[in-house]
């Protein structure tokens, strides 16, 4: 229920102002999809970014012949500028599986 009233107090001035498509830009929106769906109702379109980015870099790569054979198992290696234990905790969470030893933070004050 918390969940439902803060999206619903960030997303009103969008629902007010009918806006037909919202872009999930943000790492964390695409968990909460379905509540904002759910708010927004069904006439609003959700662009989930990351998805969208995934199936952009794999046609790229298939373009170029540079995906890795499907039986092959892939690896997982997450680089966060936050707190890396923060990460590992949530991101256990939602993927089911222990990510901490795939967890590196990195310094991004360099760039």
């Amino acid at each position: 229920m918390v969940i439902e009233t803060v999206a619903a107090e960030y997303l009103a001035p969008l629902k007010e102002a009918g806006v037909d498509t919202l872009v999930l830009g943000c790492t964390h929106y695409p968990l909460l999809e379905r509540v904002i769906a759910a708010y927004m109702g069904p006439s609003v379109t959700l662009v989930n970014v990351g998805a969208e980015s995934a199936r952009a870099v794999g046609a790229m790569l298939g373009e170029q012949k540079a995906l890795a054979a499907r039986e092959r198992e892939g690896q997982c290696r997450c680089y966060v500028s936050d707190q890396a234990e923060d990460f590992s905790r949530l991101a256990s969470i939602f993927l089911g599986w222990d990510v901490e030893q795939a967890v590196e933070q990195v310094d991004i004050s360099q760039y």
